[in-house]
């Protein structure tokens, strides 16, 4: 075995942190002793400690399928290791490519998954292979969803769904969720237990009463709206203004960021931090600047600065 040119700490530290790397899974093509790694223990007045260092569980943790030939690769990887999936694998994205039948089996192995991004249509006739290996993940927090990929068939009623009334956060991106007619039929406002909800923002079809009755939740902790990259930020306050919309919980994002915040980590803690620093600072005007941020970045490294005005959005440009 070669001698490494670096102090082991050194050396193992570089790979814990190269393991962010959206490519991290070609790092376990290094030497054994990289994968197993378990040192570096230390000591206080009355206890040893042992920090795991393995690179693989790092590696796994969030695991993004862009196809089902890569979908198919991860499946054999973990599948003669259903307890080492159910404890590592806690986010996943499956893409539109991914064959359904593949996702369902990775679902029945990957059962401790956290958050879950789900793009697969389902033209099955009969049986949803996706829908009971879903039902049955009990750590799921946030889901971000293609309604296909739970329905394949005309009646869409997300309250039929036992996951749908566990999750905490959730975003559908199908735009037609939002719209008069469509969202009423669908359930939104069944979902009591949602205090997270995403949709895609539409100033002429959106609905109006099915956003009111959701704010109207005390529950309720935020609402992301994703605008469409030609509307523009004026157009969005007046909409808002007009439909008595001025929420400090409803945040406004551009939905050409939406893929790459999903794959950066997802947008929820942005939010959460856009909508905790309203309530910190709403004083007695009752009212906060209008918010702006770096052009080109995806929402979960935006920073905001305040400046003059009268709305409470937040506004992505793109």
């Amino acid at each position: 075995m070669p001698t490494p040119s670096l102090p082991v700490e050194i050396e193992r530290m570089i790979f814990i942190l190269c393991a962010q790397h959206k490519n991290r899974h070609t790092y376990l093509a290094v030497a054994k002793r990289v994968q197993v790694w378990l040192a570096l223990d230390f000591r206080d007045d009355e206890q040893t400690y042992l920090i795991d260092y393995r690179l693989e569980p790092v590696a796994y943790r969030v695991v993004h399928l862009p196809s089902d030939r890569v979908a198919k690769k991860f499946l054999q990887s973990v599948e003669s290791r259903p307890e080492f999936a159910e404890k590592t694998v806690k986010v996943l994205f499956f893409a539109a490519a991914v064959a359904i039948e593949t996702a369902g089996k990775i679902l029945g192995i990957c059962r401790g998954i956290e958050e879950l991004t789900l793009r697969v249509p389902c033209h099955l006739i009969g049986k949803n292979p996706v829908l009971q290996p879903m039902n049955a993940l009990q750590q799921l927090r946030a889901l971000s969803i293609d309604l296909a990929s739970i329905f394949n068939n005309r009646v869409i009623y997300l309250p039929n769904i036992d996951i749908l009334h566990r999750v905490t956060h959730l975003h559908i991106s199908n735009a037609w969720a939002s719209w008069q007619g469509g969202s009423q039929t669908i359930g939104v406002e069944g979902l009591e237990q949602i205090t997270h909800l995403s949709f895609h923002l539409s100033t002429l079809r959106t609905d109006t009463s099915m956003l009111k009755g959701v704010l109207r939740r005390d529950n309720l902790v935020a609402m992301v709206l994703w605008r469409k990259w030609s509307v523009t930020d004026d157009q969005v306050e007046e909409w808002l203004t007009s439909h008595d919309l001025a929420d400090r919980r409803i945040v406004i994002l551009n939905s050409a960021d939406f893929f790459s915040a999903m794959q950066g980590g997802g947008f929820w803690n942005y939010v959460e931090c856009v909508v905790d620093w309203r309530r910190k600072n709403d004083g007695s005007a009752g009212s906060l600047g209008f918010i702006t941020v770096t052009s080109g970045t995806s929402p979960h490294e935006l920073t905001c600065e305040v400046q003059d005005g009268t709305s409470n959005v937040v506004s992505v440009y793109g």
